[in-house]
């Protein structure tokens, strides 16, 4: 009976009643679901692959030690230049050195996990693409958690090594600024990441990418020395376009307190994650164009 009270019982049908709430937690319940998911895929995936590189120990202690030589020798060579010159531009040796230094553990990272996106263009060409497509697993994930690289160990330990006497040549060994290293160097990869990503999504659409790739490979040199001594052209193109950038310079601003800087140094994590989102928007689009290279 109903005499106008509120009689305190809700009448709704049961799939209305809190039904904005019942929206969110599946939603935000199937996000955290598929985080754990490939979480604990990826997982797997390195295990695999450090065991294969483990096979061969010796061979991968000896490739990695002639890395290290490698980018210890690439060193040497600023060193020897700033033996000549006191300054580049407006920055000195400790501060090219700790550019230097991001750029090669950003990069060495990149290398390290990300590596087989180079093989994207002939898994197009010879329809080895085909397998990850049909899998319950995303194309990506797959292409990148299919290899660990084996060779670029010893540069992350030169890179280690470069940020490190660096922060203390210009006396900025600090906890937070290692932890601000740490965001960085994971928002260089991802920048890295992107970059290539698009360059081998290409191939999705052009079977051969390689011209891409050779440009994505190009724009990563511009990351080893500060930006400013470059053109306005390029430091744009560098900072706005393809913001690589972004994986070394800028974050570095932060450490040296340059007040001009520091605002853009802030929002290197924003800019990687932009830039991350963008590639991959662009990766789905050209998986979308693939028609395969049957007859």
């Amino acid at each position: 009976m109903n005499n106008g009270m509120h009689s305190g019982i809700d009448n709704r049908p049961a799939w209305d009643m809190g039904s904005e709430t019942s929206k969110r937690r599946p939603l935000l319940g199937g996000i955290l679901n598929t985080v754990w998911r490939y979480s604990r895929l990826y997982f797997w995936y390195l295990r695999a692959n450090w065991l294969s590189l483990m096979a061969y120990p010796a061979e991968f202690v000896v490739t990695n030690i002639a890395g290290l030589v490698y980018s210890l020798g690439s060193v040497a060579a600023v060193w020897v230049l700033f033996t000549q010159v006191k300054a580049i531009g407006d920055w000195n040796y400790p501060q090219v050195l700790l550019i230097y230094g991001l750029s090669i553990f950003s990069r060495s990272l990149f290398h390290l996990f990300w590596v087989d996106l180079m093989n994207v263009s002939a898994m197009v060409r010879l329809g080895d693409i085909d397998r990850y497509l049909v899998r319950p697993l995303n194309p990506l994930f797959q292409v990148v958690a299919g290899y660990l690289d084996n060779d670029d160990y010893g540069e992350l330990i030169a890179a280690v090594i470069l940020v490190w006497t660096s922060l203390g040549m210009l006396g900025q060994r600090t906890v937070a600024n290692l932890l601000w290293i740490a965001v960085s160097v994971v928002s260089g990869m991802l920048i890295f990441a992107s970059i290539h990503i698009v360059g081998n999504a290409m191939s999705f659409m052009t079977i051969e990418s390689r011209g891409f790739t050779s440009l994505a490979w190009t724009m990563d040199e511009f990351t080893r020395y500060p930006a400013d001594i470059y053109g306005k052209g390029l430091r744009t193109l560098i900072t706005w376009v393809i913001p690589v950038a972004f994986a070394s310079f800028y974050p570095a601003q932060l450490i040296f307190r340059n007040g001009q800087l520091i605002r853009l140094a802030l929002i290197t994590p924003f800019m990687a994650a932009l830039t991350f989102l963008l590639a991959y928007r662009f990766w789905t689009k050209a998986i979308d164009r693939y028609q395969g290279v049957g007859n």
